[in-house]
């Protein structure tokens, strides 16, 4: 029975798993650390030798254009036309990460969901952020239409942030990942102290005596619940806004969820914080949102056939 090959390519691993010819899981999932890659087609090689692989299913961290992904924080480039050449796939579709993590909402049911805080729907927009190695986010309409976005490479929301982490304007930190990210908080915590020190391990300190590691995890829950604010309101996302990653569920659990409620709502009035009020924050507790997301594109594309 032919499969499915599913890869993500994210900015630290390239995960991976297959799914036989009923779609209805992912099987074999495995990760490999990017530094260990000189090559994507020799990895796709390994990936598929012995495997009935008929088609191919690729997300990455990265812009989409005219049908190839250059990676925003690796030398890395993939065309889905060269690879469907190459390796003779029946077909290979290349999707951005946050496109395919909006294609996995149909993939989730309550229990995968944490609530932030509930809310009642009032349009099709569902808007998805993550603050993983970068920071990257998507909007849903209704079930099929993902716009994914570039969001980290922005701007201008980045002056006012940084007062979150007690730091005045700074040209170290220029883009929305650099003040919101599991990279920005690395960064910050050496900027503050001198010392390096993993996401994780800064994030497992919180609550701890150590006051600085206090300082950034506290700013950068401020920060992420004031981005999302204005998200929201930019893309009137009265489906629901949801937060995936990996630094997020460790974050969700120690985070003091009605503060971050108040730094969502902040000093919105009237109409907008009505529309705030009405709409639902959730964490993905789902591991491999994206693998999930790269299967229900391709049921959603099988379906149309």
């Amino acid at each position: 029975m032919s499969k499915v090959l599913l890869i993500d390519i994210g900015g630290t691993n390239l995960r991976y798993a297959y799914s036989d010819g009923d779609l209805s899981s992912l099987n074999d999932t495995n990760k490999i650390k990017l530094s260990c890659i000189k090559g994507f087609n020799d990895i796709l090689k390994n990936l598929t030798e012995g495997e009935d692989v008929d088609s191919l299913v690729i997300s990455v961290a990265g812009p989409k254009i005219n049908g190839s992904i250059t990676m925003t924080n690796r030398d890395f480039s993939i065309n889905e036309k060269d690879i469907q050449d190459s390796f003779n796939f029946k077909t290979c579709y290349l999707l951005n990460d946050w496109e395919s993590i909006g294609h996995s909402l149909a993939a989730f049911d309550e229990k995968d969901i944490s609530l932030i805080k509930d809310g009642a729907e009032f349009n099709d927009n569902s808007f998805f952020i993550g603050p993983g190695t970068g920071l990257g986010a998507a909007l849903l309409i209704g079930d099929d239409k993902v716009t994914p976005t570039e969001i980290g490479n922005t701007t201008g929301l980045t002056k006012a942030l940084l007062k979150n982490y007690s730091i005045n304007n700074d040209d170290h930190f220029r883009t929305l990942e650099d003040v919101l990210s599991g990279k920005a908080i690395s960064r910050i915590y050496e900027y503050k102290t001198g010392v390096i020190m993993t996401s994780e391990d800064i994030v497992a300190r919180y609550g701890s005596d150590d006051d600085m590691a206090n300082l950034v995890i506290d700013g950068f829950i401020k920060s992420l619940a004031e981005t999302i604010s204005d998200m929201a309101l930019t893309f009137i996302s009265g489906r629901g806004v949801y937060i995936a990653g990996g630094l997020i569920r460790s974050i969700f659990k120690i985070m003091d969820k009605d503060k971050f409620i108040e730094y969502f709502y902040g000093d919105k009035k009237l109409v907008h914080l009505q529309i705030l009020e009405m709409i639902k924050i959730g964490v993905v507790k789902k591991e491999h949102a994206c693998l999930h997301g790269n299967l229900n594109f391709y049921k959603k594309i099988i379906n149309k056939a």
